[in-house]
């Protein structure tokens, strides 16, 4: 059924440019937050690091990111269901990294200096999730979604 990069079949539904750029940000996002973490990995590998459980969760919610931000492109409703919760996620983190760039004890770093320069990129980076967060709940994603199921329950074998 899959078609890649020939034409797609008559009546097969095809993502727009826009599901294309959100799916295609998520995915980036994930990758550089994959590479941040990888670090901490490979020092965890080689017994540099200890064991550390938040740096790992936020590891594997963002290789999930990822996978959902690929399989999203062939309208899977499980990768919109996994993309929707990496993007609540980021925006969650977005704001409490706004926050302790404002409020520095509170990522547990006392006698930090506010940082408003990573204060606003951490506000544009939201601000950009909730446009993507915006466009995936939007109906048009939607009815692709749907369509899609129509599709494959009426396509042959």
């Amino acid at each position: 059924m899959a078609y890649g990069n020939s034409t797609p079949p008559e009546g097969a539904p095809v993502p727009p440019q826009e599901l294309i750029g959100a799916a295609l940000f998520v995915g980036l996002v994930s990758v550089v937050s994959i590479s941040r973490h990888g670090a901490y990995l490979i020092g965890l590998l080689v017994g540099r690091f200890p064991f550390d459980v938040p740096q790992l969760l936020l590891l594997a919610i963002s290789t999930g990111g990822f996978a959902a931000s690929l399989w999203l492109l062939a309208l899977r409703r499980w990768a919109w269901q996994g993309a929707l919760a990496y993007v609540v996620i980021e925006i969650c983190l977005r704001v409490y990294y706004l926050l302790a760039h404002l409020v520095p004890g509170l990522a547990g770093h006392p006698g930090g200096t506010i940082d408003p320069l990573g204060a606003a990129g951490e506000l544009l980076l939201a601000l950009l999730f909730l446009v993507v967060l915006g466009f995936l709940l939007g109906e048009e994603t939607r009815a692709l979604l749907n369509a899609r199921e129509r599709y494959r329950a009426g396509a042959p074998g």
